[in-house]
């Protein structure tokens, strides 16, 4: 009996991929690369042989197709579930999310003193304590320290 890479026995379901479904879909590949390089080649021979060729690649593909789309299935699995246990992948999104959560929390920080420090200054100008003009709204011609704007003309 066969034995795999790590030292155990090859199942049936690896033997029977291993000689019915692999052949099946490097066959299909084939098939399918010879009809696509021919066609780039000699168009002609091609397109009058077209029923042919599609009936060549529909019979080998309905056996590979199945298999190929089962193969590419688990080699996903297989992808997702390394990529996701991965140590340094789960570090590394802990990192961006502590990361994250820092930033924002330095950007409230920062809001909430900027927004003191403006409602200090407005306490400030409403009390009389420092000269200036509450939001919008001055009079027209004249700034905040009593200056006209037209130069004084």
């Amino acid at each position: 009996m066969a034995r795999a890479k790590d030292g155990r026995k090859d199942s049936v379901n690896d033997r029977m991929i291993k000689w019915t479904a692999l052949p099946a879909v490097y066959l299909w590949l084939a098939a399918s690369g010879s009809v696509v390089a021919m066609g780039i080649l000699k168009p002609d021979v091609v397109l009058m042989n077209l029923e042919g060729f599609i009936a060549l690649i529909a019979i080998i593909g309905g056996t590979a197709q199945p298999a190929f789309a089962t193969m590419l299935e688990l080699w996903k699995s297989e992808q997702q579930t390394e990529t996701e246990l991965h140590p340094s992948v789960v570090q590394n999104s802990q990192e961006a999310l502590i990361k994250q959560a820092d930033h924002e929390r330095l950007l409230a920080i920062k809001e909430q003193e900027h927004i003191h420090a403006l409602a200090a200054e407005r306490q400030k100008v409403e009390l009389g304590i420092i000269e200036g003009h509450i939001g919008h709204h001055h009079e027209q011609g004249v700034t905040a320290q009593g200056d006209e704007e037209d130069g004084g003309n």
